[in-house]
């Protein structure tokens, strides 16, 4: 059996994350925030073929990233199972608004015994670790007990199963480690000694490789043992998390486990692994080994693999979106100002040269991009292969990566120096020059857009996200989706980020979709440890506000049960707000008005106008609204969701977006000074050249910031950028059918010609796309009709507007025709 263990870093942007393969299954040891899209560019990486989760930890570094998943993965009807620590099940409870039934099994391990997990290719033991345990009973092994069932999401013959009425209370000691192992390996099957001790050939054969005793043709019972080599033990490894030196003891009570192992993955931080009980741990395990080996003739040498931010090299987990940056900021850098350089100091691990077992450092490294140990074949048991983090177990090489990323740099470099480049970049220039010598422009508030998809992240553009900067560095959110805080940390560095996360004053929600809001946690149990880590106190850390449809709110409150987050949440439907009205005059606001707007039920759009007169409105996910309109009347920009192109506009009524010409008429109804376009389809993963009579819009672009003085910029930039990308998409495009077609005959060709869509053809198509959009129009009854949230923040009024126009009731539906 091929199986092997791949571990990648802890790289700031993405935690880190352990995947094992074998023949037959994947399974995954934790699922942090900004998971999917980390994978999206590790091609060996197979959805469908997940069978296991394993979960150490309840911070959203481990769990961030499961509810996307598993959204994206509902249509695929594959059942997962998810192991993980007590109150891991509160998750999809408290997530029941949006995510509905998911197809999978949580089992929720118990933290006073070693919990045993099998399956048709591994074997799995729980190590559950609780802070200043002293106590060994929870080393005790029950072969017989496995993990509790807490949750099981989608079944056709059960209902969901819930624990109920339970008190969960928050433990931030609840981590679960993982010892793993695969089965035997099957020792050599010798056919020439079957056949002489006359046993027929197929079935038998077949059985004796199984293990089975079978009988020869004379009635005599043949064993495997007759015809085999005896099977070898299989490989072990161990994915340990040791957050503080409170755990320590805990971990040490387990250390009878750590026999005959390959491999061993230390998730440990700088300050635990560098001290002399942590040290004198690993000391332990090494000479635990050689005790044993003393007796067997067997060797291992134990590889010990650290990963934390301090002794880890980042490597960036979303490399295709750094690659088109690079090339957007030789064009005009001033737009994407995203720091370069990681500004983290490697700290080295020299002082296990002190110990006399481990300073021999071949078998203790920090993880290196993605660290590949195989497991099986036997033979080749805890080798280590480094690969690219982007092109893991491929081909070995990184050739692939490494040509990709030069043919983008020589595509960006052979566009410029065209003498259409030439011109494009000469025009940027003179415009930026002129932008910036104006005394008077105005610079408040930068905007940066840290997501500009829809539905799910993809390489170029993470799900939905506005970070908005005002003059007095103080910072506002507007919806955080998944891997928001990823995108923040490569904008920032790790060093600004935590100024940034501390200025961060208030989070505001649109609407109940997850593409929205599952970034929430992680920037919220950031900003906490950030403020530790500055050595701010827990009263001089302002409350962070988060404001937005009530459920959603409930689901924040739910989920801080077993997430050690801390807010103040504000419903938009609720009773007027005082702490709402004290944290916008901190923020310079004159009016901050929440408009319904046509999505979803209790969807929002959100109209800010500041004490010197900006005006800025965000649509959140609509159609075009006449009342959004009205109450974003004369603004200086809007902030629009572009879902679709104008080809597209049936997907975008049934679905309930906008296009991108009907974004630029809200514009223009609402007189709006400038339109800034986003939340794109994951299809346009480029920049789209739009034929438009308009010159007073852009396209938004991950980690593009921002200012008003700036706005002309990004529609000037709109055409050289898309003939790039056109151009690339092309080249890519030829290269493939070079590579990959064989010249067609001339009789292939002239039936090729022949074989051209009938009319019947395009019907069907149509009406199988009827039938596909049908279902999403089918979501949206029964709706609610809501007024608009004005809040008047010198008067410390709420008016409640009521919506006069009838384009909610009214929304014209998908003809089939």
């Amino acid at each position: 059996m091929k199986s092997f263990l791949e571990i990648t870093g802890e790289n700031g942007d993405t935690p880190t994350t352990s995947y094992l393969f074998s023949d037959s299954d994947r399974y995954f040891f934790d699922c942090g925030d900004g998971f999917q899209r980390f994978i999206k560019g590790r091609s060996n990486v197979t959805f469908g073929k997940i069978k296991s989760i394993f979960i150490t930890s309840l911070s959203w570094d481990c769990i961030g990233g499961l509810i996307g998943l598993f959204l994206t993965m509902a249509e695929l009807n594959i059942k997962v199972r998810l192991y993980g620590p007590k109150g891991l099940h509160k998750l999809f409870t408290s997530s029941r608004e949006f995510q509905y039934q998911l197809n999978v099994e949580i089992y929720e391990v118990d933290s006073t015994i070693i919990q045993t997990i099998k399956d048709d290719s591994f074997t799995f033991y729980t190590l559950p670790i609780n802070k200043n345990n002293n106590n060994n009973d929870n080393s005790i092994i029950d072969e017989n007990k496995s993990p509790t069932l807490a949750y099981y999401g989608r079944n056709s013959s059960q209902s969901t199963i819930e624990i109920q009425n339970e008190d969960y209370q928050f433990e931030e000691s609840s981590i679960v480690c993982y010892i793993g192992m695969t089965k035997d390996f099957k020792g050599k099957f010798y056919p020439e000694k079957a056949v002489a001790l006359g046993v027929p050939k197929g079935i038998s054969f077949k059985h004796l490789q199984d293990g089975k005793s079978v009988t020869n043709k004379d009635g005599v019972i043949i064993t495997p043992d007759q015809v085999m080599d005896k099977s070898i033990k299989g490989t072990k490894f161990a994915i340990i998390r040791c957050p503080t030196l409170e755990y320590l003891p805990s971990l040490k009570s387990h250390l009878h486990m750590f026999t005959d192992i390959h491999i061993i993955n230390h998730i440990v931080p700088n300050e635990v692994l560098s001290n002399l009980n942590y040290i004198k741990f690993m000391e332990d395990i090494n000479q635990q080994q050689q005790q044993q080996q003393q007796s067997t003739t067997t060797t291992i040498n134990t590889k010990h693999i650290i990963v934390n931010n301090e002794n880890c090299e980042r490597v960036s987990g979303c490399q295709s979106s750094d690659n088109q940056i690079l090339k957007l900021q030789r064009f005009i850098p001033s737009l994407f100002p995203m720091k370069q350089q990681d500004q983290r100091f490697v700290k080295s691990i020299e002082f296990l040269n002190d110990s006399k077992i481990l300073k021999d450092q071949i078998n203790v490294f920090p993880c290196k991009e993605t660290t590949n140990l195989i497991l099986g074949p036997p033979q080749n048991a805890g080798d280590i292969e480094f690969l690219p983090l982007n092109n893991c177990s491929t081909n070995g090489s990184g050739e692939e990566s490494n040509e990709s990323e030069n043919n983008n740099n020589e595509s960006m470099e052979e566009f410029i120096n065209t003498e259409q480049g030439q011109l494009f970049k000469k025009q940027l220039d003179q415009q930026v020059e002129e932008l910036e010598s104006n005394p008077n422009k105005c610079c408040h508030p930068k905007i940066l857009f840290t997501g500009t998809g829809s539905a799910i992240p993809s390489k170029y553009r993470n799900v939905t996200g506005n970070f908005i900067t005002l003059a007095d560095d103080q910072n506002i959110l507007l919806d955080a989706g998944e891997g928001t805080f990823g995108q923040l940390y490569r904008f920032f560095g790790p060093i600004e980020v935590k100024k940034q996360l501390i200025n961060l004053k208030m989070i505001w929600l649109s609407h109940l979709h997850a593409d929205h809001h599952l970034g929430i946690p992680n920037i919220c149990e950031k900003r906490q440890q950030y403020a530790k880590e500055l050595g701010l106190k827990d009263n001089e850390l302002e409350p962070l506000i988060i404001i937005g449809p009530d459920a959603l709110i409930q689901w924040i409150n739910e989920l801080s049960v077993i997430v050690n987050i801390k807010f103040i949440g504000i419903g938009i439907n609720s009773n007027h707000s005082n702490q709402l009205v004290q944290t916008c005059k901190k923020l310079n606001i004159k009016t901050f008005s929440m408009v319904p707007v046509i999505h979803c039920n209790y969807a929002f759009g959100l109209v800010i106008e500041w004490n010197d007169g900006f005006k800025l409105t965000y649509s959140g996910d609509t159609r075009p609204c006449k009342f959004l309109s009205e109450m974003g009347k004369d603004s200086c920009v809007q902030i629009h969701e572009a879902t679709f192109e104008d080809e597209k506009q049936m997907d975008a009524i049934s679905k309930r977006h906008s296009t991108v010409g009907e974004a630029l008429e809200v514009g223009r109804l609402m007189n709006c000074q400038f339109s800034l376009l986003t939340h794109f389809s994951q299809r346009y993963p480029n920049l789209k050249m739009g034929t438009y009579k308009d010159t007073n819009y852009g396209l938004a672009i991950d980690l593009l910031q921002i200012s008003p003085y700036q706005y002309p910029l990004v529609y000037k930039m709109i055409e050289p950028f898309s003939l790039l990308f056109e151009n690339e998409a092309q080249k890519k495009l030829d290269k493939k059918s070079t590579s990959n077609q064989p010249p067609l005959s001339t009789t292939a060709a002239a039936n090729k010609s022949k074989s051209t869509p009938k009319t019947d053809d395009r019907n069907n198509t149509i009406e199988k796309d009827a039938k596909r959009l049908e279902k999403y129009q089918n979501k949206y009854k029964d709706e609610v009709i809501l007024p608009a949230y004005v809040y008047n923040i010198d008067l410390n009024y709420l008016t409640l507007v009521e919506n006069a126009y009838d384009d909610l009731l009214n929304q014209p539906q998908f003809e089939d025709d």
